[in-house]
């Protein structure tokens, strides 16, 4: 009798084959069980899209040339995580070798040409190590492994759940190379998911679901479709690679701080749909305006990781192309925050970025911010205080009044009624305005949304707010992309703290000292 499970197992395998075009993998074609490495795939797609040094290679090793690309492949496993070494390429022997083409960022690019010879397999009833212990899914890009599914169904005789197979993953023997390679271990059952990069620990599973409940998208599918549909998509998968996946380096004891092994960062589920839906509207605002003017409300609740989602955008805005063409489609990212996320918050994780070093500049003061503008740097960071000035300079500077600029805001609910309110009204003010005390605030709102739509269409307003104000709301306009406190309550990032309010009447009857 075949089992809800397998009938969930099943649905996915053929939805991975028919919609996505998946290949299957069998399980002899993994040649390096040890490394989970379908070592003929990898070669294919080398010799494939990249002839001309695999023959330089051929020139020096002759039949031995395979050899060296999966001897220097391993030694360099051994250091670095797999997701890095694809998104970075392998050297071997003085030559560099791309082991995968990323999205394209222009058309004008070699991963344009070579975008579509990726080659994501899956392997269903993955078995590995000596007991040949079974996995559900492992996908593969060009053979290498990159994610591992185990399923649950809730429904089955056993009526387990995610958190089963959070358990599941946590039980394995994580010397097998195949917990260690991955990029993305996801955990789902028909209605809930949780990812890690890392499966050794319970606590390091996050909720990754697509709002308080998952719906299914088409007829007839499972509320967990988003998984299979959008997330396992290869084009997904590739961008994840490319663009969102974070490597926090080991740290060593240091005071108070104690050490701490290297890990990766995969975004949740609400921070790569912002980063995504913003991007897209932009291109889209493009396409059909020629500009890119428009502002954006992200109301995204306490724990929801605000700052690595600004990061996160600021990142995918820097990368933009404009389309048919190598032109980027933002000259400049300007991010605002207040002194104590400069100084901690976005600093440290801007960090993590590594791949963004040469183009981020950190602006603690004015001289700082007029010569990081000067050199064009391509991303800066600096105070809500010095909003004012930035929108004042580029307004009076011809050079700086062309370009594409957007600004990511952060906690617009705080800025608009302090400090951010008057820097934002301040430039737009006539000579014989009257002070902000004496002026309407809501007509001083309009009148700057106003000049934000007709003479600001090189500028595009990223705010991001916990809890928008009724100012907030008239400026930027309905929340675009929302993720709600009710939301981080239930994974788990923040506490109810209504739901721990005892009554008065019932400290009475508890005979409370107090009451």
């Amino acid at each position: 009798m075949t089992t809800p499970e397998i009938l969930f197992q099943q649905h996915i395998a053929d939805f991975l084959i028919r919609e996505h075009g998946y290949g299957v993998l069998e399980q002899s074609e993994i040649s390096d069980p040890d490394y989970a490495l379908a070592e003929d795939h990898l070669w294919a797609f080398l010799t494939d899209t990249q002839a001309e040094t695999v023959a330089k290679l051929a020139e020096q090793y002759g039949l031995d040339a395979r050899d060296e690309v999966f001897r220097a492949l391993r030694d360099e496993l051994r250091r670095a995580p797999l997701w890095m070494i694809l998104r970075h390429g392998l050297a071997v022997r003085g030559l560099d070798f791309r082991l995968y083409y990323p999205p394209p960022r222009s058309d004008q690019g070699a991963a344009h040409a070579h975008y579509e010879r990726n080659r994501v397999t899956f392997r269903p009833h993955f078995y590995f190590g000596p007991m040949r212990e079974e996995i559900d899914f492992v996908l593969f890009l060009n053979g290498l492994p990159i994610v591992v599914l185990e399923l649950k169904h809730e429904a089955g005789a056993q009526g387990w759940n995610v958190h089963d197979a959070v358990a599941q993953y946590v039980a394995r023997d994580h010397t097998q190379r195949i917990f260690q390679l991955p990029f993305l271990y996801i955990a789902a059952d028909t209605s809930d998911v949780m990812v890690a990069t890392d499966p050794c620990r319970e606590r390091n599973f996050r909720w990754f679901n697509t709002g308080l409940n998952n719906q299914p998208l088409s007829e007839g599918e499972y509320p967990v479709e988003f998984l299979y549909r959008e997330v396992l998509g290869k084009d997904r998968l590739l961008e994840a690679l490319a663009f969102l996946l974070v490597h926090v380096p080991e740290r060593s004891a240091l005071d108070s701080q104690p050490a701490r092994p290297a890990f990766s960062i995969f975004p949740r589920y609400h921070q790569s749909r912002m980063v995504r839906r913003v991007a897209d509207a932009a291109l889209e605002q493009f396409v059909g305006t020629g500009h890119i003017g428009r502002k954006f409300l992200i109301e995204h609740s306490a724990g929801s990781g605000k700052t690595l989602s600004i990061c996160w955008l600021a990142d995918r805005l820097h990368s933009l192309y404009q389309p048919g063409g190598n032109a980027k489609l933002v000259d400049r990212v300007i991010v605002l925050t207040d002194r104590k996320s400069l100084d901690k918050n976005i600093r440290d994780e801007m960090a993590h970025f590594s791949h963004l070093k040469d183009v981020v500049g950190i602006a603690r003061s004015s001289g700082d911010l007029e010569r990081f503008l000067k050199q064009r740097t391509s991303i800066i960071v600096s105070t809500q205080q010095k909003f004012a000035w930035l929108l004042e300079r580029i307004e009076n500077d011809p050079a700086l009044k062309r370009e594409r600029v957007a600004f990511l805001i952060d906690e617009a609910h705080r800025s608009q009624e302090g400090q951010m309110g008057a820097a934002i009204r301040l430039p737009f003010r006539t000579p014989d305005a009257p002070d902000a005390e004496d002026a309407l605030e809501e007509d001083e709102e309009e009148e700057i949304a106003r000049i934000i739509r007709e003479h600001d269409h090189n500028q595009l307003f990223v705010a991001f707010t916990a809890t928008p104000s009724a100012a907030t709301l008239r400026l930027f306009g309905a929340p675009f992309d929302r993720y709600t406190e009710a939301e981080a309550i239930e994974e788990g990032y923040i506490v109810d703290v209504a739901g721990s309010i005892l009554s008065y009447k019932t400290l009475f009857n508890l005979h409370c000292p107090i009451a």
